[in-house]
């Protein structure tokens, strides 16, 4: 186990998505046994435990020796310590994807929280001089014209980074941890299948609070709020979608997945999948995906 959170810590240092790949399969199995029958209930929560006292020393010993930043350890300890140790607790208890991975989300968000209630000013300062950096950079490469004519852009990526920080740092957690779930159940008899993924409805008071943070003139809280919410529906979403690709896929998977990338890289696609996630816990969308109105 010390090897596995050795090197877990040494992805997460350089991305928090891959270490997840690796931390949800693997602290998931600490509390479901290798051939898919749950190990003895006394060692569950003891095998969790260690994971994440081991996993805090690393990290712990990583500041001491300031090889890494208080706030960058706790980033990776919350991201890559707790939230997947609160995932594999959720789905031992609940035996329901959906609702381990909304709870493991729980520690980011209140982490995310916290930091910018604490430490906004370091975050907004670190932003600024990382811009000026980037912006001196580029100065020698293009011209003075060109550089005027970016700057709006340039000056919209600074405020994005700024008071975009919480969600931009929750993508990819969210994504990672969606991922290492899906890894996790293709070799466990609790099977997390694709084309079924569907988010409980109280996740849309999520929705409604951005809204009203918006109308309450709250602009940067709200965009985040919405911007992780929406993330979810976009998964949601792209389970939508793959139930009416699913079946070009038997035909071709080359074109399939082709089609399941082409919304990558258009945004307004990327919107109505958003929307199509979101409403498809009022309406009916996935029956349509399949042959003679048999439903999923």
């Amino acid at each position: 186990m010390i090897l596995y959170c050795v090197l877990i810590t040494v992805v997460a240092l350089f991305s928090k998505f891959f270490a997840l790949l690796i931390a949800v399969p693997f602290v998931t199995k600490l509390v479901f046994a290798i051939d898919e029958q749950e190990i003895q209930s006394t060692s569950k929560s003891p095998a969790l435990l260690q994971y994440l006292g081991i996993f805090t020393a690393i990290c712990t010993l990583l500041v001491i020796v300031k090889l890494l930043p208080l706030l960058q350890a706790l980033e990776i300890w919350i991201s890559v310590g707790a939230c997947p140790v609160v995932f594999a607790s959720a789905l031992l208890r609940y035996k329901k994807y959906e609702t381990a991975f909304l709870t493991a989300l729980v520690p980011g968000l209140l982490f995310i929280g916290l930091k910018n209630l604490l430490f906004f000013p370091y975050i907004k300062l670190l932003a600024e001089e990382s811009n000026q950096l980037f912006m001196s950079g580029i100065e020698n490469i293009f011209s003075p014209e060109m550089m005027e004519s970016m700057y709006p852009t340039l000056e919209s990526m600074k405020n994005i980074m700024i008071y975009g920080n919480a969600s931009l740092w929750m993508v990819g957690v969210v994504i990672g941890l969606f991922t290492g779930a899906l890894i996790y159940s293709k070799r466990s008899s609790l099977k997390w299948y694709f084309n079924k993924i569907k988010f409980p409805y109280y996740v849309q008071f999520g929705v409604a609070l951005g809204l009203i943070l918006f109308i309450l003139k709250f602009r940067a809280i709200s965009y985040n709020v919405l911007f992780i919410i929406g993330l979810l529906y976009l998964i949601q979403g792209y389970s939508v979608l793959y139930c009416y690709v699913e079946s070009m896929m038997k035909k071709s998977k080359f074109l399939g997945i082709v089609m399941l990338i082409i919304p990558i890289f258009s945004y307004i696609l990327l919107l109505v999948i958003t929307v199509a996630g979101l409403l498809d816990n009022w309406l009916p969308l996935r029956k349509f995906a399949y042959h003679r109105g048999d439903k999923e």
